[in-house]
């Protein structure tokens, strides 16, 4: 999949999911990268911050778990390295992406995702939109019941 160059521009998609690009702003002493959430969401989605977290420093096999989600819904950034986002919406097939720092990724309920081969130094801010509960009710941690609950 490729990813389009212009960041924060609305674009058309098959795919629940969205991938973006975090514009770049050089200033005389820094880069900042603004990230205005509402141009990276469809139209019309609203998407309340509830928590937020982030991934550093990589070892061992460099992967998260993958899964779905019943509720939650997030948003993905890369500050800074690369790693591949597995990722299906339909239940027909999972695709590998590959993302770089200022990629942006939004992903809904009932689309299973995680990462793979994370760079050392990879650095993943996450955004959701629930409360983490320990419990883990609202995560679909098997490929098979998630195949079976989106092709319902």
């Amino acid at each position: 999949m490729s990813i389009k160059k212009e960041a924060g521009q609305k674009r058309k998609s098959k795919s629940k999911y969205l991938i973006d690009l975090v514009k770049s702003i050089d200033t005389p002493n820094f880069v900042m990268n603004p990230a205005e959430l509402y141009q990276y969401l469809p139209e019309g989605k609203r998407f309340i911050i509830k928590r937020a977290y982030w991934i550093t420093k990589p070892s061992g096999a460099k992967i998260s778990g993958q899964h779905a989600h019943l509720k939650e819904e997030e948003i993905f950034i890369i500050i800074q390295g690369n790693a591949d986002m597995i990722l299906d919406d339909s239940g027909e097939r999972k695709k590998k992406v590959a993302l770089n720092t200022n990629n942006l990724v939004w992903i809904p309920r009932y689309v299973w995702h995680g990462f793979a081969n994370l760079s050392s130094d990879c650095i993943i801010l996450a955004l959701t939109s629930t409360n983490y509960n320990p419990e883990r009710t609202d995560y679909i941690e098997n490929y098979q019941e998630f195949v079976k609950r989106v092709k319902k």
